[in-house]
Order: C-alpha cells, then sequence, then structure tokens
C-alpha cells in the first residue's frame, strides 16, 4: 500500500490547492458524525489501530470498516455527486488502457478520506456489454481544488476490477508529476476565438472529431459532464444525455488523426447542449504519466444564457 499522506504533498508540492468547496454528504454514515470528529478519546486502541492498517492495506482503502478514533483516515462515507463523477472518470481511465468497454451501473459504496485533499475510494458495479456480465470496479480518485484557471482538478490513482484476492492488483497511487510535458502545465487555455480550431489545422495541431466518432465514443460526453459540473457541482443526471454539438482535440502526439481522441495528453475544446438546459462550452486536459491507473482531467465551462 502506498503513502497516501505522502502523494498529497507531492500534489502540494506541485502548486495543487485544496478544495474550496465543501463535500455535501448524503447519507449518514454508520455512526454519527460528532463521535467520529470530537470524540474524547485521544487514538483508537493498539487492537482496532492494527485491524485499520491491515484492511487499509489489504484492501488499498477500497474495504475498511468504520472506526469511532480515525481522525482524518479513511472512513466509509455517503456518495454524493462527486463520488458518482469520479467513479465514472476512473471506469473511463481503465477502459482506455485495457481497450475494455464497461458500462457504469452505479456506486455501490464509497470510502472518504478528508484532509488537506479530498479522497473518493469507490466501489460500483459495471457492466461488459460483451457478455452482460457484472463485475465490481474500484476507482481512487482525488479532488485537488481549483488553479490555473481550472474550476475543477481530477486525479486518478487506483483503476481496476475488485482482485480476488486482497492485496492483489493494480495499485499504485504516487504519481509523476515530471513526466507530464510542458505543454499541459500552467493555465488553461481560453476558449479560442471563432475560426481558431479548424478541422485539419496541422500548425496549431488540432482535430475536429467526425460526428460518426462522436457517435462511436460516448465516453466523450464524460468530459462534458466534468467541464459542466465544474461550475454546477451538481448531480447532472437530471440533465444527461447532452448532445454534442462540435468536439475539438489539440494534442502533440505523434499519432493518426484517428488516434488522436484517444491520446494520453491531449486538450478537448467542446460545445454541447444540456438536455432541457442551455448551451455550453467547455475544456478539458487530460494528461497523464504513463503510469497504470493514471489519469489527470482539469475543467471549466462557459454556459451561454
Amino acid at each position: 500500500m502506498y503513502d497516501v499522506m505522502l502523494d498529497e504533498a507531492n500534489l502540494w508540492f506541485h502548486e495543487y490547492e485544496p478544495p474550496l468547496r465543501r463535500r455535501k454528504i448524503e447519507e449518514a454514515p454508520p455512526s454519527p458524525v460528532e463521535d467520529l470528529y470530537f470524540s474524547d478519546e485521544e487514538d483508537m486502541s493498539p487492537e482496532e489501530r492494527e485491524k485499520y492498517r491491515l484492511q487499509v492495506v489489504e484492501s488499498c482503502g477500497f474495504d475498511v470498516d468504520f472506526f469511532k478514533h480515525t481522525f482524518n483516515g479513511i472512513m466509509p462515507s455517503g456518495c454524493c455527486p462527486y463520488d458518482t463523477l469520479f467513479a465514472k472518470a476512473g471506469l473511463h481511465c481503465y477502459n482506455l488502457e485495457k481497450g475494455k468497454n464497461l458500462q457504469f451501473k452505479t456506486v455501490v459504496k464509497v470510502n472518504a478520506e478528508i484532509g488537506s485533499l479530498y479522497n473518493s475510494y469507490s466501489t460500483s458495479e459495471v457492466m461488459d456489454p460483451v457478455n452482460n456480465s457484472l463485475h465490481t470496479f474500484q476507482t481512487l480518485v482525488t479532488d485537488a481544488g481549483k488553479m490555473n484557471k481550472a474550476r475543477l482538478i481530477l486525479v486518478t490513482k487506483i483503476c481496476r476490477l475488485k482482485p480476488q484476492v486482497p492485496g492483489i492488483g493494480d495499485a499504485n497511487g504516487r504519481w509523476d508529476f515530471d513526466a507530464i510535458d510542458d505543454f499541459y502545465k500552467g493555465d488553461m487555455p481560453d476558449w479560442p476565438p471563432n475560426g481558431a480550431c479548424t478541422k485539419g489545422d496541422k500548425l496549431l495541431q488540432f482535430y475536429e472529431v467526425k460526428e460518426s466518432e462522436l457517435r462511436d465514443n460516448e465516453w466523450i460526453s464524460l468530459y462534458a459532464e466534468a467541464a459542466l459540473f465544474s461550475e454546477w457541482h451538481s448531480d447532472m443526471s437530471a440533465y444527461t444525455p447532452f448532445e454534442m454539438k462540435k468536439v475539438v482535440v489539440q494534442t502533440k502526439e505523434d499519432v493518426d488523426s484517428s488516434m488522436k481522441l484517444k491520446s494520453s495528453n491531449a486538450i478537448f475544446y467542446m460545445t454541447f447542449k444540456v438536455r432541457e438546459g442551455p448551451d455550453c462550452r467547455g475544456i478539458v486536459r487530460k494528461t497523464s504519466d504513463g503510469r497504470t491507473g493514471h489519469m489527470r482531467l482539469e475543467a471549466r465551462c462557459w454556459i451561454d444564457k
């Protein structure tokens, strides 16, 4: 099991800011919040501490019981809209890496770790459309707050099917931020002037996604959802599916045009319409350090009245 606190320190070192929002818990934890944060007890007993440690190590934080005196540790939590979005993002990362098309069904449970950053350990039910089989999916995603004009930054660290044997599976949570190209660092881009994103503009490295590609890659709407969520911070189920109007990809990766859509490092410029709602423009910057289960999405959005 990797050191979560060290990973958070690395995020701080790379100038991340803590979330400015406060997470809304929709379901009560197994024990009153007052008991958790304001107990007169100074610490867990040695027996509780060892039990907690083993559960964290063996499950990578996904299957941890409620411990009354776990201050700022991993604990069971209700599922909020952040967790649902993060679970979808983790599954998307897994699908891209594994060449799969697993479909998100529902979040089964969430373990939360709330410190300088918010870590969501979610367990979800997903379906493989090849044979309609159901699977248990686990992902650890960090809400890295706001910075560089991004209104939402989510960082995936673990994306995996739940292993049959405890402690076995892809679980390398430490990011190598130095591996990200400087082109994708710094401030998020502003919305480009009319005509700046043109199809086939090799000089600016823009590629306009074809309508057929939009139909065949429904996951693109997840990026639009992340962009809109960065402004609304609410459940998106009432506003989806979106009508994707135009998507332009910008990437430095030297790949065929048809593969730019799935580049590990790219910037997506999207125009879309919310169901029974306004037209929107969103930018999502997607990056990865090349390690399994690692994807970062930075999002911003403009809502056109």
